[in-house]
């Protein structure tokens, strides 16, 4: 193999990759799916909500946040790429604790299995006497999303 081909050649992927915004450059159409791990100490110390409760909610503001921009892909069921939002959470006396992952992922042409193609994520943490604020983490999943979608497209 000459020398100009293998400097042409891309690069291995690494997975700081899968941060990139431009890996989401032509994506035009994606379904979207919510997920989360809910601590249940927060529903039996701090007498917040379940975590269907939780679930449903986070899926209603994730959509409503993904579907309300005007500079977005389209939301379609059955688009070959999902956009998840995910919430892990965890309770100590007085506060909750959360990390937010939201990513796009395809299913492998193989098995079918998913392959995520980006993710970012981050963690934060509420007061108790704050809770209600959990409940807009769907909007900071989109919001997360489509400011990196939007720089690619």
């Amino acid at each position: 193999m000459s020398a100009a081909l293998c400097a042409a050649s891309p690069a291995a992927s690494t997975a700081q990759d899968l941060e990139d915004p431009s890996r989401l450059t032509g994506l035009m159409r994606v379904q979207l799916r919510a997920e989360v791990a809910w601590d249940e100490l927060i529903t039996m110390e701090a007498g917040g909500a379940t975590s269907d409760q939780f679930l449903e909610a986070l899926t209603q503001t994730f959509e409503a946040a993904m579907t309300a921009e005007d500079a977005a892909p389209s939301v379609v069921a059955g688009a070959p790429v999902t956009v998840v939002c995910h919430v892990d959470t965890f309770y100590d006396t007085g506060l909750i604790v959360y990390s937010l992952r939201v990513q796009a992922e395809r299913a492998a042409s193989v098995d079918g299995t998913s392959v995520i193609t980006w993710i970012k994520s981050w963690a934060g943490s509420y007061p108790v006497a704050q809770m209600h604020l959990l409940f807009r983490l769907g909007e900071l999943c989109a919001d997360g999303f489509l400011d990196d979608w939007k720089s690619a497209n």
